[in-house]
């Protein structure tokens, strides 16, 4: 298992005339933190991936409000990989705000994609090689 917490500040832009983030930005936050997570965990760059020939597309995204976000608030996303990726790569999320209260949950799934065709291949030996000490 990997867990890696990411931070953001809430954006006057994300919310509404309430001051409540609008639901549409959790994608954005979930990315924010996946990509830090997945750099953490396996030394590698989406970008560096991708020069490899793999692209990490969305499969499936889930996300349950629990209290709202507001404006300005400092949140703590923590991005959690239960499972050793294979074709497909699943990270939990929870949010939490600055009383660290839990304010959100989700999970997205993503596929690693050859570049060229298109179709689901195995994680690059790149990026497993650093993964793997995770799942032991």
């Amino acid at each position: 298992m990997f867990i890696y917490e990411s931070k953001v500040r809430v954006r006057y832009v994300e919310t509404d005339q309430m001051g409540v983030v609008h639901h549409s930005n959790y994608a954005q936050y979930y990315e924010l933190a996946r990509t830090e997570c997945f750099e953490a965990c396996s030394g590698m760059s989406y970008e560096a991936m991708e020069a490899e020939g793999v692209m990490l597309p969305i499969l499936d995204l889930q996300s349950k409000f629990l209290k709202p976000a507001l404006y300005n608030q400092v949140l703590t996303i923590k991005s959690i990989v239960s499972n050793l990726p294979t074709v497909r790569l699943k990270v939990d999320y929870e949010i939490y705000n600055e009383a660290n209260e839990l304010i959100n949950v989700g999970n997205t799934t993503l596929v690693f994609v050859n570049k060229e065709t298109r179709r689901p291949c195995a994680p690059p030996e790149s990026f497993m090689k650093n993964v793997r000490k995770y799942f032991v």
